[in-house]
């Protein structure tokens, strides 16, 4: 189980500073976009963070996207595009229910240390996948207390930001997504992780805006199918991404 030390060997690395450095900058347009959206809106759209890291992480290589992992992001942009398009428009302000989010949030912890006890002697592939998913909880956890945090400090200033607990609780749980990641990293291979992540954060987040903010569930047949089909395509672009087939293949040679 990785501990403190790997945490501290990861600081002295200068590459994982600098991702971290970016990673700050995307977490201030996160928040501006779940202040002006619907947490079950925005944190869909994370998934595609996927199709950038693809392209960007064969630069300066001899290597070129698999047929697969162009067919597995097309996938996941029309699942994303009509997730968009057949929903209704979803309140962006939403009152915030205290009772629901206390109950959700004692689930979700309830939930991570379930699966971090149950990874423990697991195969690689398996605890990594395990780690990703309790990270995942997290990462949707914090992204409704930094909407409800940017919301308050954008409507009453910094003051009614500092003396409420929801500033306190995104740190605490931000720290701990961030904890839980890196572990699952560390643990096993790279696809378990970022399909387990990538799935599990938008489908809790999407729970959690129909439990803590009223998001209405879907009710006519016509959006019921749009939002199942869409979860189909974006589900199974994700899973393909982490096959074997779709991994980096040589560039073809110039004739």
């Amino acid at each position: 189980m990785p501990g403190p030390k790997h945490l501290l060997d990861l600081v002295r690395e200068p590459l994982w500073l600098v991702g971290w450095l970016f990673n700050v900058s995307g977490f201030v347009v996160q928040a501006l976009a779940l202040h002006a959206g619907s947490l079950a809106e925005v944190q869909p759209l994370m998934v595609t963070q996927m199709l950038f890291a693809l392209p960007l992480g064969l630069v300066g290589t001899r290597l070129r996207m698999a047929r697969a992992a162009w067919w597995a992001s097309a996938s996941i942009c029309a699942g994303l595009a009509l997730l968009l398009s057949v929903q209704n428009r979803l309140p962006a302000h939403a009152p915030l229910k205290q009772g629901p989010l206390v109950l959700a949030t004692g689930a979700l912890v309830l939930a991570a240390a379930t699966l971090i006890g149950l990874s423990l002697g697991r195969r690689p592939a398996a605890r990594a996948a395990m780690f990703g998913t309790a990270a995942g909880l997290f990462f949707a956890l914090s992204a409704l207390l930094l909407k409800q945090t940017t919301d308050l400090t954008l409507t009453n200033g910094i003051y009614a930001t500092v003396t409420h607990w929801y500033a306190y609780a995104l740190c605490g749980v931000t720290l701990t997504s961030l904890c839980l990641g890196q572990m699952a990293y560390a643990v096993g291979p790279l696809a378990a992780v970022v399909t387990a992540m990538a799935i599990t954060n938008p489908v809790t987040a999407y729970a959690l805006g129909v439990l803590v903010f009223g998001v209405p569930v879907p009710s006519q047949p016509r959006v019921i199918t749009g939002v199942a089909v869409a979860g189909v395509l974006v589900t199974g672009g994700v899973v393909l991404l982490s096959r074997p087939s779709a991994l980096p293949r040589p560039r073809r040679p110039s004739p």
